[in-house]
């Protein structure tokens, strides 16, 4: 409910704070950046917390219970429209992206972008701002692992806007509807954002001053990890399930899967198009993405058992074998398997003509498998 921009400014948040209410989760201001002198980078207690204890404990005194109640929701309505007195329940994989956990600001895009400036001045700095004479690294290597951590939230706040849906409740008597969709070019936008961010091998991650102090290897499993989850966020069920009904009931104004699949596999498999050798990392992620078009095609949803949990983790529900998402899986690997084929005749290295050769033959292998 605050703009992204507001949280720079000195006036605004030492009025407003960071967020409107304590229990956003909203742990420290990561988009302020150097130079936003005074600006408050702390969470307190929002102007949401003291609407909602004034509703739930101010005495009424004198009223009917019926009389009470109609001053109670009066006192929300008149709040209706201001987004600074919503609720928005918390989810486990969030399923509204304006409804989450320790997210700052109204678009995930621009206060990751903001936050990502401040980890990589932070990376920089790290060394010397976690010398102490005489320790070992352990603590290098606790806040290196904390920024690559940070990171990963960057991530998923805004993938929870590819397939997002937004709920804001309402009574009947209050206009609209409860739950729409993220804009298409939001939703785009998001996308982008997790290629160039995620996908996109993050070099300034794998500092050598840094990695030659805590650990004799890791790093590259670190990097194919981080993405792994990446696409594993994008590629999930639930979120499939919500891009092919947003499409269905809204059409071209809908970010479809096909269309969203089309975009990530430009961004995954660019040094194809390119006739460009493929590094290690990128290896990692081609392979990974394979891996997951593999699962699109063999396994099927797995529903959490609670009831209260299904409530809690964002799911939506889908039959794989009988949804869109199959044909879809195997439509992607067919295009891979073509653009890698042309692009294995002008490997410009060897490795990366043995990787391409890889790829085809695990992509044989997942499209002559027996289904299920």
């Amino acid at each position: 409910s605050y703009p992204v921009n507001s949280l720079r400014s000195k006036t605004f948040t030492q009025k407003m704070g960071t967020a409107p209410s304590i229990m956003d989760y909203a742990r420290f201001n990561y988009v302020a950046q150097p130079g936003d002198k005074g600006v408050s980078l702390m969470p307190g207690i929002g102007l949401y917390d003291k609407h909602s204890i004034r509703w739930g404990y101010r005495p009424i005194l004198d009223k009917t219970e019926e009389e009470e109640k109609a001053i109670l929701d009066k006192w929300i309505t008149v709040k209706a429209k201001n987004k600074i007195y919503r609720f928005g329940r918390q989810m486990f994989n969030p399923r509204d992206p304006s409804s989450q956990t320790e997210d700052l600001g109204d678009d995930a895009v621009k206060a990751s972008t903001y936050g990502i400036a401040n980890l990589k001045r932070i990376m920089n700095n790290l060394t010397k701002w976690s010398y102490e004479k005489g320790d070992d690294y352990g603590t290098l290597a606790e806040l290196y692992r904390s920024i690559l951590g940070q990171w990963s939230r960057y991530m998923g706040h805004v993938a929870s806007n590819v397939g997002g849906v937004y709920e804001f409740y309402k009574t009947a008597d209050e206009k609209g509807d409860v739950y729409t969709h993220v804009p298409k070019a939001y939703q785009k936008k998001a996308l982008k954002f997790l290629i160039d961010q995620a996908l996109k091998t993050p070099k300034w991650m794998i500092r050598k001053d840094i990695l030659g102090k805590i650990e004799a290897d890791g790093m590259v499993n670190r990097i194919r990890s981080a993405q792994g989850r990446v696409l594993n966020q994008v590629l999930d069920f639930s979120r499939l399930a919500r891009l092919i009904e947003n499409e269905t009931l809204n059409g071209k104004k809908a970010y479809g899967v096909m269309e969203m699949c089309t975009d990530l596999r430009n961004g995954i498999w660019s040094e194809a198009k390119a006739g460009q050798k493929v590094d290690t990392y990128r290896r990692n992620l081609q392979r990974a993405h394979i891996e997951q078009l593999e699962r699109l095609m063999t396994k099927e949803q797995r529903a959490p058992r609670s009831r209260a949990f299904l409530n809690f983790s964002g799911f939506s529900r889908i039959d794989v074998s009988q949804s869109d998402i199959r044909p879809i899986a195997r439509g992607e690997l067919n295009q891979i398997k073509r653009l890698v084929k042309r692009a294995a005749v002008m490997a410009p290295n060897t490795m990366t003509r043995y990787h391409y050769q890889d790829i085809l033959a695990r992509i044989d292998k997942v499209l002559d498998a027996k289904q299920p």
